[in-house]
């Protein structure tokens, strides 16, 4: 998993800033002025001419010798006629004729009856065919209809006599190096045809093998043919497409009458669109329409001699009509060279006429044809002032992409004749240049060899660009001419063969005739063509690509300052090639333009925007030929789906193929690493000078804000451009490398193991979007591969090795030491040693570590844990995270994290982490293997059970053991991460087991990290106590007990305080005055906490009666109080006088008013709420007293029995309750001696008004003998010394009683009582 940013996604982006320039280049090449634009036809200039001013034709002499001398058609071998074709000559008696099949590389010659053929460039290989009886008087050669004949027939002789037409099929023994070793003709004919009386002058095919036929009576036959003969036709058949079915209905001799002969003399076929072209004996071109498809056939319209003439006549008006008549050939135009022009048709005198098939009121390109329309007039040398040289009697002709050959009779010995544009590419001027090569005799045939182009257009009706732009893989054009002493061959010249013959002449550069190539190919041009011979490499052409290498940077020039200069800038000058007149119409615009210019320079296209946005500097030459030759290698597949779906008949599985072979990519591959190498051996595009500037990779260009820009800042652009270039060549190399490994690895099977959404993307991605932003696809494929290698069980060190040298860059080091881990590891799993397995995993363990952290930890984990290797996870992990944080920044961010500024330290936290989730993940897996649950139907008694225990009590030994292990790499974050994982899984007992120090860090760190994480203060005082450090225990209890609304309950809280307390009860206090007073803090918080948790019971009993006890109450659980807030915002307003009490007890609160304010309260509201009879409700209010006496037993301050007493007796009086209830009831809870006190105070200090009543004066004197009754019936409880302190008291206040009874009326009674009393006194 890739950790770090590295090299290689910098140079990702260096391959971005080098795709924009890539991409304008690639534009420059596509921007090439068209055929209409060099001819200047618009709808409303009409049909336009050109050839008849000097610099239509630049005169070459001008040039240097060296330069002028070279011919762009060069004579490349003449052979001989065989002796034995030679020997057939003596043979003729009626009929001879010859001609060339440059389709199979062969020519024949036909005498009388019999045909004969041979390879034309080595005279051998010769066949004949005899079978026929009569003359044969015409000769085809057509491609063979798919699935009509055996595979091996792929090409059908058609052979024509004066009765039939017969049709051979041709077979060859196919080679590896040939597939036209050796011709076969088949005996027996595949098919026979009448002639029906016709004619045949003319035999041409399609390519999808559609055979028509031109008469001698103007009609145009079609051999119709099919596999098998059915219900409704033969199996093949003649069809005359020439006759209207009224004709069908009129004798033959009606028609021969009617008609006019004009025999077809050619036929040609427009095989990208489908239209067929006839030329006739009297100069009549017919246009025929054979459909979208190919496939049917309408006649659409024909343009007489005569009427073609007298529009070129008025086009160029300074010439006569004869200069233009008569028409002797006609060249189709395909779709990849023009889409407006269709047709070229070439006179005798060499005219050649541009036809299209639509009127000029239709520029929309590649229509279906409806008219026949001149273009265009282009003359021959020889017109202009300067040329006197022209073509006379042309008879033959052939005209393909912009190049015109044909023949010419001089004094009965033909002349070659080659018009090119070539040597002038990116012209907006219709320039060519010409050579002539005189023959030893009359020719009997010429043709084009045609050959496959290595990686075709795809795309049809895409107009294909210049020759300049395809040299590097196309070969030289290659032409035939066949006479009667032998066979021509000529090439014509690449303007790469000629920049080569210019460096072999000159031996080198340094010569006035290679500078003057750079001038007239343009500097942009010519240096991406020196190029292609600078990136050879063979020890044949060692001296050329020097001295290409030389030329490139000689020629080349430097970059400029400019002010909205275009991307590909050319400054080349040359007078001489400065056109000053044009024979074809000009806008003024372009005169402007031309009067400025100092050399025929390259016009951008006003629709490239891009080659014209600003940029303060030029480029060099030797940049822009360096994107341009790159751009040219790339383009063919540039734009190209990288795959294709197959028609399969499972339509639940999509295969996908690729677009382009393995060869293919060898192809370009070859031409990639020529430049690559080109590249590396020349030192003159490194950074060297500017090695100490900061270098952005995101911007293209280098401080192009600046307005003073100097040379050597463009300089210093050029060469980052040049860095960019590098690493985008080694990118692509290294892309379509793997790409090739992957097509010789059956592609399609690789593709289904993709993730599912990189085969979706993969079916919309071009190879332009596969080199730039395609790594993550292209590592999928890597993977991909090397796994299907381990599912084979396949050796994996021949592919990576393969994939290292290939793609270095994709596939690293660490992969392939990681793919041989993953090998080691398989290997492990199916390894029946125990030793042999250990040192497996040990050493792909090594290997993992050796190349850490750029490994894919996820996977190989997961094999790791897959063989129980636990501790090799969490070797590789540590290793992983002590290299992914060499420094530990994490442990900074871990520490700091509330701090800004930390994203960098975060990012290594996060990095690491990831890495320790795969240990966790190992702790997951031996933690699921624990188990807790007993099947319901097992005896718990029994063995099993007892088996049962004993492994889960080794898989949670197992687990502790390896979070100790983990514990020991002194690794704090590992620490962190494992604390975590056990305070999720609930481990707390585990957890503040370990010893580490680390624990306690993570403990405080996390308490500290959120104000409510009870779980982690529980865990640290926990931790704590069970270290003996029962202080920081208590402190963090008291903590956790004071936070406010941390979820715990008021109850929670008395119980930590309580713990607390027993925390510091059990420490040493003694030994540390300070934890003696922290201990009575403890010991007093609590004890308000309880006071606390009084007045909580208290609201909650009359939650129903108030509004706001609900909140009160939820205050009083997550909050601690002092007295004071629970006296003013709890027991005040919700008048809990009982709270109020035991608050005041708590305080040492001494003020009796307020104290007796409180009782006063109590009393009364106990009293409210007593029921039954008067005895009753003293009862329930003594007992009530009697509660609280118990409970502040403690404190006499807070217990004012006196103020008590007084207040009971009043309301005893009140609801006539026996006198005897309430001393009885005390003497239960409070001392006889301290009561006896009691009552004698309220008896002899009574003072109140309400004691003075006649019914209520006598009340107190009857329960103080009561209580003395109490005392004498219970005489024998207390001691000596008390029981007599309790009788002087009593005898004192009896003594006071009578004495105050006696002045009383209505007191005997009470007196003869209390007289009693005296007497038991005196006795006691």
């Amino acid at each position: 998993m890739d950790y770090s940013i590295d090299n290689s996604q910098i140079n990702l982006h260096s391959v971005e800033i080098a795709a924009r320039n890539f991409d304008k280049a690639l534009a420059s090449d596509s921007s090439a002025p068209t055929l209409l634009d060099i001819m200047n036809i618009s709808p409303e200039s009409g049909p336009t001419s050109s050839g008849a001013v000097d610099n239509d034709y630049p005169n070459l002499m001008r040039l240097p010798p060296a330069l002028a001398k070279i011919s762009q058609l060069k004579a490349s071998n003449k052979i001989p006629l065989p002796a034995e074709i030679l020997e057939q000559f003596k043979h003729i008696q009626c009929h001879s004729m010859m001609g060339l099949f440059t389709e199979i590389n062969r020519a024949w010659l036909t005498v009388d009856s019999d045909i004969y053929l041979w390879t034309y460039e080595d005279g051998g290989d010769v066949a004949y065919y005899d079978g026929l009886n009569e003359t044969i008087i015409c000769v085809g050669l057509v491609n063979s209809k798919v699935g009509v004949f055996h595979s091996y027939i792929k090409y059908l002789l058609v052979l024509s006599t004066a009765s039939d037409i017969i049709v051979l099929g041709v077979t060859f023994n196919e080679t590896s190096t040939n597939e036209l070793q050796e011709i076969h003709l088949v005996p027996d004919p595949v098919f026979t045809i009448p002639t029906d009386g016709s004619t045949i002058t003319t035999i041409v095919g399609t390519q999808s093998g559609r055979i028509f036929l031109g008469s001698k009576d103007g009609s145009i036959f079609e051999i119709s043919y099919q596999a098998e003969s059915t219900w409704f036709g033969k199996r093949c058949k003649k069809l005359n497409h020439s006759t209207s079915t009224l004709s069908l209905l009129m004798p033959s001799f009606l028609n021969a009458a009617l008609s006019e002969d004009d025999a077809i003399v050619q036929i040609c076929i427009d095989n990208t669109r489908h239209i067929l072209y006839a030329l006739t004996e009297k100069g009549t071109i017919w246009l025929y329409d054979l459909g979208e498809k190919g496939s049917t056939f309408n006649k659409v319209s024909k343009l007489n001699q005569s009427s073609l003439v007298q529009q070129a006549t008025n086009t160029v008006k300074t010439l006569d009509s004869q200069n233009f008549r008569p028409i002797v050939s006609i060249s189709a135009v395909e779709a990849s060279e023009s889409g407006h022009i269709n047709l070229v048709a070439v006179s005798e005198t060499g005219v050649r006429f541009y036809l299209s098939v639509v009127g000029f009121s239709n520029m929309l390109p590649n229509q279906r044809p409806y008219t026949l329309t001149l273009r265009h007039v282009r003359l021959p040398p020889g017109y202009s002032a300067t040329i006197t040289a022209r073509p006379r009697m042309v008879h033959q002709a052939n005209y393909r992409d912009s190049n015109l050959m044909f023949l010419s009779s001089v004094n009965e010995k033909d002349v070659v004749w080659c018009i090119s544009s070539d040597m002038f590419p990116f012209n907006s001027m219709f320039m060519e240049a010409y050579t002539t090569i005189p023959l030893d005799g009359p020719a009997m045939a010429m043709a084009e060899v045609t050959t496959k182009t290595v990686l075709p257009n795809m795309q049809p009706f895409v107009q294909a660009p210049q020759i300049a732009v395809r040299q590097h893989f196309e070969a030289p054009r290659k032409y035939v001419v066949l006479t009667a002493q032998g066979v021509h061959i000529f090439l014509k010249m690449r303007p790469v063969d000629l920049l080569r013959q210019l460096l072999i002449d000159c031996h080198g550069p340094e010569n006035e005739a290679v500078k003057a190539f750079f001038v007239i190919q343009k500097e942009d041009q010519a240096c991406a063509t020196s190029l292609i011979l600078a990136c050879l490499e063979s020890l044949q052409t060692a001296d050329v690509s020097e001295w290409a290498t030389r030329a490139f940077f000689l020629y080349g020039g430097e970059p400029k300052l400019a002010i909205n200069q275009p991307f590909m800038q050319n400054t080349a000058a040359n007078a001489s090639f400065t056109p000053n007149v044009m024979s074809t119409p000009i806008s003024p615009h372009l005169q402007m333009q031309q009067q400025t210019m100092s050399s025929p320079t390259m016009q951008a296209d006003s629709t490239n925007a891009g080659f014209r946005s600003f940029n303060p500097f030029i480029y060099s030459s030797k940049h822009n030929g360096l994107y341009l030759y790159l751009s040219r290698i790339l383009r063919p597949f540039w734009n190209m789906y990288c795959v294709e779906k197959l028609d399969v008949s499972d339509k639940h599985v999509v295969f996908l193929r690729s677009t382009v072979t393995a060869d293919d990519c060898v192809w370009i591959l070859s031409h990639l690493s020529s430049l690559w190498t080109f590249l590396k051996k020349n030192t003159h595009f490194s950074l060297n000078t500017t090695a100490n500037l900061p270098y952005n990779v995101s911007q293209q260009s280098f401080n192009t804000s600046r307005s003073n820009q100097t040379l050597q800042d463009a300089q210093i652009e050029e060469r980052q451009s040049l860095a960019s270039l590098k690493n985008f060549v080694n990118h692509a190399c290294q892309v379509l490398g793997l790409w090739r490994i992957l097509c010789e690895h059956q592609f399609h099977f690789l593709v289904l193991s993709l993730p599912t959404t990189h085969q979706q993307i993969l079916q919309n991605t071009s190879f332009k979007d596969l080199i730039l932003y395609g790594q993550e696809i292209c590592i999928s494929f890597i993977n991909s591969l090397i796994t299907s290698y381990l599912s084979d069980n396949a050796l994996i060190d021949t592919i990576s090795s393969k994939l290292r040298e290939t793609c270095p860059d994709l596939y690293k080091d660490e992969d392939a030491a990681c793919s041989k881990a993953y090998e080691l590891l398989k290997a492990s799993k199916h390894s029946h040693s125990d030793n042999e397995k250990a040192d497996n995993i040990a050493s792909a363990l090594k290997l993992c570590k050796s190349v850490a952290p750029n490994i894919n930890l996820q996977e190989i984990c997961q094999l790791l844990k897959n063989l129980n290797a636990f501790h090799a996870v969490v070797d590789l992990c540590v290793d992983c995270a002590k290299k992914l944080d060499p420094d530990n920044i994490a442990d900074f961010y871990y520490k700091n994290e509330g701090e800004a500024g930390n994203q960098d330290s975060y990012n290594f936290y996060a990095k690491r982490m990831k890495v320790y989730k795969e240990i966790l993940g190992v702790l997951d897996l031996l933690s699921s293997d624990v188990s807790t649950t007993l099947n319901s139907n097992i005896n718990a008694a029994s063995a099993e059970v007892q088996t049962f225990l004993l492994q889960q009590q080794d898989k949670i030994e197992a687990m502790r053991q390896f979070i100790l292990d983990c514990l020991r790499y002194p690794d704090d974050l590992l620490h962190v991460a494992i604390y975590e994982w056990m305070m999720s899984k609930k481990m707390d007992g585990e957890l503040i087991r370990i010893s580490q120090p680390s624990l306690e860090k993570y403990l405080v760190k996390t308490s500290q990290q959120s104000q409510d994480n009870v779980a982690a203060l529980e865990l640290i005082w926990k931790y704590y106590e069970s270290n003996n450090n029962h202080a920081s225990a208590a402190s963090i209890l008291l903590k956790l007990s004071c936070k406010n609304g941390n979820g715990l309950t008021l109850k929670d809280r008395l119980e930590r305080l309580a713990r607390a307390v027993m925390c510091m009860r059990a420490d040493k206090v003694g030994y540390a005055p300070h934890l003696g007073v922290f201990l009575r803090d403890l010991e007093d918080k609590l004890e308000i906490a309880k006071v606390q948790e009084q007045v909580l019971e208290a609201i909650t009993n009359i939650q129903g009666a108030s509004a706001t006890a609900e909140e009160a109450i939820n205050a009083l659980n997550n909050n601690l109080y002092d007295l004071t807030q629970l006296y003013e915002e709890f027991s005040d307003p919700f008048n809990l006088w009982e709270c109020k009490l035991s608050i005041i007890d708590c305080a040492g609160y001494l003020d009796s008013v307020v104290i007796e304010n409180v009782w006063q309260h109590i009393i009364e509201n106990e009293f409210r709420i007593s029921t039954g009879s008067g005895d009753d409700k003293v009862t329930q209010l003594v007992n009530k007293v009697l509660s609280l006496i118990r409970r502040f037993k403690n404190s006499s301050s807070t217990v004012p029995l006196h103020f008590i007493i007084q207040k009971l007796e009043m309301i005893s009086i009140l609801v006539r309750a026996n006198p005897s209830i309430i001393p009885t009831l005390l003497s239960t809870g409070v001392s006889m001696e301290h009561l006896v006190e009691l009552y004698n105070l309220v008896v002899t200090s009574t003072t109140d008004s309400f004691w003075s009543l006649e019914e209520n004066q006598f009340h107190l004197t009857k329960s103080f003998a009561e209580l003395v009754n109490i005392f004498l019936n219970n005489k024998s409880n207390y001691d000596h010394y008390l029981r007599t302190k309790i009788k002087a008291l009593s005898e004192d206040a009896v003594a006071k009683l009578l004495s105050s009874l006696y002045s009383k009326p209505n007191t005997d009674e009470l007196i003869s009582m209390l007289r009693s009393i005296q007497s038991k006194l005196s006795k006691c």
